[in-house]
């Protein structure tokens, strides 16, 4: 039975280890039959909560980025993966 894959790529870094990976599991993913969207976080517009809590009364972000878009192929997916680089034992955070 075929799912619905996303496969989020953090590294901000081209060509590099986890992106590889990444690209290397959507490849495979797709081989055996799946439906499979990559989404690179590189270029991406990805602004920090300012905990204005409107979320939670509206059910929407107020912040305009390209959250929204990531988010909504997350909550679509049967299958979630992220290919992070591993800096100092722990996943990284992009911060822009």
């Amino acid at each position: 039975m075929s799912k619905k894959v996303v496969v989020l790529s953090t590294s901000l870094r081209s060509s590099s280890n986890s992106e590889l990976l990444a690209k290397s599991f959507v490849e495979g993913a797709r081989d055996t039959g799946n439906e499979v969207e990559y989404v690179s976080l590189k270029n991406k517009d990805i602004r920090f909560c300012i905990g204005c809590l409107a979320c939670q009364k509206t059910g929407h972000c107020v912040i305009k980025d390209d959250v929204a878009d990531i988010m909504n192929s997350v909550l679509k997916a049967d299958v979630v993966v992220w290919a992070t680089p591993i800096y100092c034992y722990e996943m990284t955070v992009v911060k822009t």
